[in-house]
């Protein structure tokens, strides 16, 4: 057995480093992706203000971390050292390498290169237009084919990787009652503990990694207001406190199992050994309030790792949505804004314009709306300038509106108002179309994911626990009721031999129940697989409709964890003891008399 592990065991690496430099690959390709939209939108809306590529590329290289913001600007310092000499020279340099990764992108920036060759204004806005529609139709189409192809490979991975070994452990314990000396507890533990979640992540991020790129992930890495990685800010009677998240969510796992561990530990483990011994019947393995014990085993699993998931991603959630909400808004925002811009007022007027308009709408609530108006009390209060109140090093507001995105439009706006409102107007109203273009293209997107997304969190957060509290009340009543059945038929031998000596161990010789595995155990390793389903699950929705975005994916995993748990111990409660009371009915009703 050790050495058919081993093969396997190398087999599967050999094929996962055969596969990697393809695996990584495919990832380098879909952050390029995802930052070539964004990097088409930063170069357009620069060069509405200042047609001048060079500048333009500096100015979204800025905000490109990955590796197309490298390679934009290794073009740039090519140009700078004098190791090329235009930019165009040196994008013929890595042209190649594009063509590879992502040839929309280049097919846009050749687009948007043949601007210079354009006198007139309009052409100029005409080509840039072309350029961004032409990247955001390729990625819709590309996240299209995605969502068509994605249907089957996780239909194969749910069911033949999830539920058919989640339902095949209910003959698990047919097989260890006629076959108790060849099953192996051990073996299935570690199959279903260790080796098959481990197969299944490996299938579930190379799923993923297939997903093309449509829009990055909101940076919050440099928020000044968030806790480091790993803490959570705790704020009680006005005083901080950074909570280390991992200890407490260990903490709080251990205690919930402890009740169900003290159990296994005094009771079942002892008792399997003297059954082994002495050859007798565990029968207090088969009640119920031992297996209710035992189910705060896998409840404690799951409740340390929600809490872990939880307290990693809680509190940046809700920048990552306000940066979200913002990037929804701007598009709408801008026009809105722009309109005030045509007026050829100046721009405190406009913003306190603007202001009215959202409260008016009754949208106080929004981000974009707070933004603007601490601006405005800013401007008003201090006497200060748009630029300053919003860039400031110390004070500025964006410090609290961490959206690179907003950033940008407020840096447009504030190089824009020194060119008059005319040109700003022009410039604001051309880039809310932009932005509201882009949009569309993201809510297009969401709708195709949505549905395999919403149909992955049902299984995890019902169909997965629902069951695995089936199996592990099934597992009980199945082997409860063969012990009472040969009890039974015990009593009847006797009987029929009219007081006559009866072998005690006559239909042990066919039924060994001193090796059977005791319910308790295997609604420990039922409820461990539940929980890992859970999170593969969570994993995997994530994956399709927000690609490597963590935050997301921490706050997934624990929120189906949540309802899966509650579910896992309701069905596990209410199957265990309407079934036990079947059993109990039929034992009772039966006269051997």
């Amino acid at each position: 057995d050790f050495s058919l592990f081993v093969m396997s065991v190398g087999m599967f690496m050999g094929y996962v480093v055969y596969t990697y430099p393809d695996y990584t690959a495919q990832l380098t390709k879909i952050r390029a992706q995802q930052e070539s939209l964004l990097a088409v939108v930063y170069i357009t809306i620069y060069m509405r203000v200042n047609p001048i590529l060079e500048n333009a590329i500096y100015f979204a290289t800025q905000h490109l971390a990955g590796p197309l913001g490298k390679d934009l600007k290794y073009c740039l310092w090519l140009v700078e050292t004098e190791h090329a000499p235009s930019i165009e020279d040196a994008f013929n340099r890595i042209i190649p390498l594009w063509v590879k990764r992502n040839n929309d992108f280049v097919q846009a920036l050749l687009t948007i290169h043949s601007v210079k060759l354009q006198a007139r204004k309009e052409d100029q806005e005409r080509i840039m237009d072309k350029a961004l529609n032409t990247i955001l139709d390729k990625t819709y189409t590309k996240m299209k084919h995605f969502s068509h192809d994605l249907t089957t490979p996780v239909l194969l991975l749910h069911t033949f990787g999830m539920m058919l070994p989640l339902i095949g452990l209910i003959a698990f314990p047919m097989m260890s009652v006629f076959m108790a000396d060849s099953v192996r507890m051990s073996y299935l533990f570690f199959g279903y503990i260790i080796v098959l979640p481990a197969l299944l992540l490996f299938f579930t991020r190379r799923i993923i990694s297939k997903r093309p790129g449509a829009f990055t992930v909101p940076d919050i890495s440099n928020n000044p207001f968030l806790p480091p990685k790993g803490k959570y800010l705790l704020t009680f009677r006005n005083r901080n406190y950074l909570i280390p998240v991992l200890p407490v969510a260990i903490c709080s796992g251990v205690i919930v199992m402890l009740p169900g561990i003290i159990r296994m530990l005094a009771v079942t483990i002892p008792l399997l050994y003297s059954s082994a011994l002495n050859n007798t019947i565990p029968a207090v393995e088969y009640e119920l309030s031992a297996m209710f014990i035992t189910v705060t085993i896998p409840v404690g699993l799951a409740v340390g790792l929600g809490i872990y998931f939880y307290g990693m991603s809680a509190q940046r959630l809700k920048v990552r949505n306000s940066i979200i909400e913002i990037d929804s808004d701007l598009g709408d925002s801008l026009f809105k804004l722009s309109n005030q811009f045509s007026e050829n007022i100046p721009i405190e007027v406009a913003i306190e314009n603007f202001i009215k308009e959202y409260e008016m709408l009754k949208l106080k609530k929004r981000s974009i709306f707070r933004f603007f108006s601490d601006v405005y009390n800013r401007m008003q209060d201090e006497g200060v300038s748009f630029e300053d109140a919003s860039f400031d090093k110390k004070r500025g507001l964006l410090l609290i509106y961490p959206s690179t995105l907003l950033k940008e439009i407020v840096w447009i706006i504030s190089e824009g108002a020194k060119k008059g409102a005319v040109t700003l107007h022009r410039v604001t109203t051309q880039i809310s179309v932009y932005l509201e273009n882009t949009k569309k293209i993201r809510e297009l997107i969401y709708d195709l994911l949505t549905e395999t997304a919403s149909s992955i969190n049902i299984q995890a957060k019902f169909f997965s626990p629902f069951l695995a509290g089936l199996v592990g009340s099934l597992t009980l009543i199945i082997v409860k009721t063969l012990h009472q059945m040969s009890q039974k038929l015990q009593d009847i031998m006797k009987l029929v031999s009219s007081g006559g000596a009866v072998q005690d161990n006559f239909f042990f010789d066919f039924i060994n129940f001193a090796k059977i595995t005791p319910p308790t155990v295997f609604q420990v390793l039922v409820g461990i697989y539940m929980v890992e389903t859970v999170v593969l699950l969570s994993i995997l929705s994530n994956g399709v409709q927000n690609g490597f975005d963590n935050v997301s994916r921490d706050i997934t995993i624990s929120k189906n964890l949540l309802y899966s748990t509650i579910v896992y111990i309701l069905v596990t409660i209410i199957g265990a003891m309407m079934l036990n009371l079947l059993v109990e009915t039929g034992a009772a009703s039966v006269d051997i008399t």
